[in-house]
């Protein structure tokens, strides 16, 4: 499908960089890591030469490792950019067509609202090109080379990015769990756009596959369209591509089932469909959203009939397949009561949105099994409540076929009390184990119709903290892990697109869940952790009881800075600029702490990176390995947090000293996560957001903090 249209150009202040002399210097830093030089030479009208001495003035490295952002990563160079070029130059800049930029940012994972807010936009920017240096810049210019030549010359050395398991040697090994169950998980560097349409290699290393099953993992999920991987018989155009696809998901179910692995696919169908699909079947035009998309009326019997064939002509084609979980309420429409709609269907005003879900999972799950019986559907639950009710979602899930699995997010729902705020968890949470008693609830809807459950979670990381690849809480998990046994859950969802680490925390979960005893942890921790199993048990406990104190509120979780920790940029003065949804914290505290009073938040934040440095203390003997680094992020990333949030409310105060303070040690954190970063390529990654920080972010962090030193304190002599 064609004719995205790019969010609209709105005109605000620009942000203050001033760490550079000059925004041609900016731009060339932040494409310096992942954009080769010729390309931001064209980007800038400028030449080679001229680039590379800008470069080389500012003490930038000569470029390595170039080859793989532009497939994997460039997320990062857009999120580097947005803000400081035009859309014209920024699509320059990935070698794209203005079509591919629009569609990158409608469908890879809502990348727009990640970018621009709830209502997209993009921050007017003039065209950057070659500026003359003033004796000023020249010496500002000197200043940042001075620090890139003695503390980041080793820049583009260590640990390859994107190289995640390239040293594992793939063995069978021992797997844990078994096939009777689902454990289910996202690839830690799957892509999420375009999975099937890249080599399967990228996203499911033989590496990562055998670490999986190591872990007890049975089964990979990745997000699927109908139309791109079958034929559309409405419009066999959006369907181009479709025979190549479908031979790369057979690729990936072979290579998986060497591993024991099977492979799920996310459907979030019928797919709405564009205006222009309408002027010719409009019998089938629903309901329509403020965004231009339109589903496909389920009263119109062809649409029924196509899902049906749809699932059946892939099952028959990909033999192997795992299964399905479905979501039938979202943030995309579906079926004309899917979610709520600018113009509704007058056909489906007297259907109910329950007899819609029921209709389409029923299609689905008798399509698939009856192609193959051993075929996995999960129905998820996501905001089935919110839609249609307690008592429809009751009648909802008797209604259904029994082989279907009903799924729940455990913890949703879940009431909490934190510093004395009182609320409800609403996103994924490792620092509030569950189940919730909604979800208690909804299972025992299911257990009494005859249906096998399934909890989803997320035990590795979530949007408390992205960008550590897990968390060593083990104590929360364990808890979380015990509740879940006696609900009588055996199946797990382990992740969503962020969380699929192939890390202890799964296998602790998936072996805690069975038999959650004191005896299973530790002999788990010294199968892992050998001689350092008592100090890893004792540094966990301290890391779960800090986690306690995380404020928990979705403006946190979603606007706050500890996805970005250190990377994330101090100014001035306030920018008025506002934050947007798990990518850009700007200096908008009020938006971060949610419906904490400041006090509180700001305390909430103190308690829980002092509680969580006393964890470090009991480690700091240990090797480097993957538990220490992902301790020591999350103490960088937590404590980050407290202090831009001190330095926002502080900076207007005039107090030389502790601003001082606070920009030394939001240096010296920039400095630990780099270094970290040097040795595990993991840190900062997570699959939907590639790169949410790199190493050149945490660099112009150090520069930042250089700047504002001297600007509002002061340089030592």
């Amino acid at each position: 499908m064609s004719n995205y249209a790019l969010p609209p150009i709105q005109k605000i202040e620009p942000l203050p960089l001033n760490h550079f002399p000059t925004r041609m210097q900016t731009v060339i830093f932040r494409m310096w890591e992942t954009v080769a030089a010729q390309r931001i030479a064209e980007v800038l009208g400028m030449t080679v030469d001229a680039v590379r001495k800008v470069a080389d003035d500012m003490g930038l490295p000569p470029q390595k490792h170039l080859e793989e952002w532009q497939t994997k990563g460039y997320i990062t160079t857009i999120r580097n950019l947005w803000c400081i070029l035009p859309y014209e130059q920024i699509i320059q800049a990935l070698g794209w067509t203005q079509q591919q930029f629009a569609e990158v940012l409608v469908n890879d994972d809502f990348l727009a609202i990640k970018l621009g807010g709830f209502t997209p936009f993009k921050p007017y920017c003039e065209p950057v090109g070659y500026e003359e240096l003033t004796a000023e810049q020249q010496e500002q210019t000197a200043m940042i080379k001075k620090t890139m030549q003695s503390t980041f010359a080793s820049w583009f050395d260590g640990a390859l990015p994107f190289h995640f398991f390239d040293n594992e040697v793939v063995t069978e090994g021992t797997t844990v769990g078994d096939d009777e169950t689902i454990n289910m998980v996202y690839s830690f560097c799957g892509l999420y756009r375009n999975v099937l349409d890249e080599d399967i290699n990228i996203s499911y290393p033989e590496a990562l596959l055998a670490k999986y099953r190591q872990m007890g993992v049975n089964t990979v999920w990745l997000p699927a369209v109908l139309y791109q991987l079958v034929e559309f018989p409405f419009k066999p155009s959006y369907s181009e591509g479709f025979e190549e696809r479908q031979s790369r998901l057979r690729e990936l179910i072979a290579r998986a089932a060497k591993y024991g692995i099977k492979v799920c696919l996310y459907l979030n169908e019928p797919r709405s469909m564009p205006a222009e699909f309408f002027e010719e079947y409009p019998d089938m035009k629903g309901a329509s959203m403020s965004d231009g998309g339109t589903a496909m009326c389920l009263s119109d019997p062809r649409v029924l009939e196509y899902l049906k064939q749809a699932v059946e002509s892939l099952c028959r084609s990909v033999p192997g397949l795992g299964g399905f979980f479905l979501i039938n309420f979202s943030e995309n429409l579906t079926h004309c009561k899917s979610n709520a709609v600018e113009a509704e269907c007058p056909r489906c005003r007297h259907i109910s949105a329950q007899a819609q879900t029921a209709a389409v999972i029923r299609t689905i799950s008798e399509a698939a099994v009856g192609v193959d019986p051993a075929i996995k559907i999960l129905a998820y639950t996501w905001s089935w409540k919110n839609f249609i009710g307690d008592a429809a979602v009751k009648e909802l899930i008797a209604d259904l076929p029994k082989n279907v699995v009903i799924m729940a997010v455990s913890e949703w729902g879940k009431e909490f009390c934190i510093g004395g705020v009182n609320g409800r968890v609403g996103e994924y949470s490792i620092s509030i184990p569950g189940p919730s008693e909604e979800n208690k609830k909804v299972w025992q809807y299911a257990k009494e119709s005859g249906h096998d459950i399934c909890a989803k979670v997320s035990l590795n990381n979530t949007w408390e903290c992205s960008t550590v690849p897990f968390f060593p809480a083990y104590d929360l998990l364990r808890e979380h892990m015990a509740n879940l046994h006696d609900e009588g859950i055996t199946n797990l969802m382990l992740s969503w697109t962020l969380g699929g680490y192939p890390s202890f925390n799964l296998k602790l979960a998936i072996e805690y869940l069975k038999k959650p005893t004191e005896e299973t942890y530790q002999r788990l921790l010294e199968e892992e952790y050998g001689e350092f199993a008592p100090c890893v048990k004792a540094a966990a406990s301290k890391f779960s009881a800090a986690f306690r104190h995380f404020p928990t509120h979705i403006n946190v979780l979603y606007f706050g800075p500890q996805n970005s920790g250190p990377s994330n940029l101090l100014y001035e003065k306030d920018t008025g600029w506002k934050a947007t949804m798990t990518c850009y914290p700007f200096d908008n505290i009020e938006k971060w702490r949610g419906n904490f009073p400041m006090p509180v938040f700001i305390e909430q934040l103190r308690a829980l990176n002092e509680g969580w440095k006393e964890g470090l203390a009991d480690i700091e003997h240990m090797p480097d390995c993957d538990f220490k680094d992902a301790a020591f992020t999350g103490y960088a990333l937590f404590r980050s947090s407290y202090l831009q949030a001190q330095f926002i409310l502080n900076r207007e105060s005039g107090d030389r000293e502790l601003l001082g303070k606070i920009l030394d040690e939001e240096r010296d954190l920039a400095m630990l996560v780099y270094g970290i970063m040097q040795r595990n390529n993991a840190i900062g990654y997570e699959a939907a957001n590639h790169y949410y920080f790199s190493k050149g972010m945490l660099i112009e962090k150090v520069l930042c903090c250089e700047y504002l030193k001297g600007k509002m304190v002061g340089r030592e002599k």
